[in-house]
């Protein structure tokens, strides 16, 4: 758990799964806020990672886990189930450099070819290598990957007046409360631009956040991780935090009144 409170919820590991690894590589991390959410993009995450081979994250917190209400059937059948193993031959090289920066997937057992994996720097058969011009091509290679994910980035989803002078953002499982504090304050100057997906960041994002004259960011962890990595991306700044870390879930009364105070003096 992000809180080290077992049972206890937070958003407070967005920093941990954007940067952990040797080296740099990409990745994909969804962030669903709702139990249709989480059932599709668990579904998407596989397709994705058996597609580009680089690791997807499905974030989730205890409040969502513990989250429980009636939906209507999910249409399983509907599903797209990506498979693109291939039978390897006996010159098979599970790293060899490609246009896309892809490169076929064998798997052991399946064909003459030996598949190779290690967590060093390697050449196209998986070899071990400190050749640096061999480094800088595989880095170039992976860097390629970034281009053609980002093509199938999750677009956030939109609530409100797209007239608006407040734009709030969030993730995660504070979607349904935040989208109850709205009908609540039940005012037309206001859009919530809501993330299933943290990174990489869609490129429409940038048009909500220029037109906002007052951002406001609500996520659970005592330092704004998603507004940090939102402002590192756009070099668009948030205008006000609403944090939570106390290891409880916001209140749909806790975000009115905190939203009520940065209307007042805006």
């Amino acid at each position: 758990p992000a809180t080290g409170m077992p049972t206890r919820t937070c958003q407070e590991d967005i920093e941990l799964v954007l940067h952990a690894g040797a080296g740099w590589f990409p990745r994909i991390i969804f962030s669903p806020g709702t139990i249709e959410d989480a059932f599709k993009l668990t579904q998407k995450a596989f397709n994705l990672t058996q597609k580009f081979h680089v690791p997807v994250f499905v974030l989730t917190d205890q409040y969502l886990v513990d989250s429980y209400y009636n939906i209507h059937s999910l249409d399983i059948d509907s599903l797209e189930i990506i498979k693109n193993i291939i039978r390897t031959d006996k010159n098979y090289e599970r790293y060899c450099f490609t246009d896309s920066g892809i490169s076929p997937r064998g798997i052991p057992g399946y064909g003459e070819g030996l598949v190779d994996a290690d967590s060093h720097t390697h050449d196209e058969f998986g070899v071990i290598t400190e050749d640096p011009q061999l480094r800088i091509k595989a880095v170039e290679k992976r860097f390629k990957k970034l281009d053609l994910i980002k093509k199938e980035t999750v677009p956030p989803e939109f609530i409100g007046n797209e007239d608006f002078k407040y734009l709030i953002v969030s993730w995660g499982s504070n979607y349904y409360l935040i989208k109850e504090a709205l009908e609540r304050l039940d005012r037309n100057d206001i859009g919530f631009l809501f993330f299933k997906q943290i990174y990489p960041i869609h490129e429409k994002v940038f048009d909500y956040l220029i037109k906002a004259e007052i951002k406001i960011s609500i996520e659970q962890n005592p330092t704004g991780q998603f507004a940090k990595l939102l402002e590192n991306e756009t070099h668009i700044n948030m205008n006000h935090r609403i944090l939570k870390f106390s290891g409880y879930v916001f209140s749909v009364e806790e975000i009115v009144s905190r939203l009520k105070k940065i209307i007042e003096v805006s």
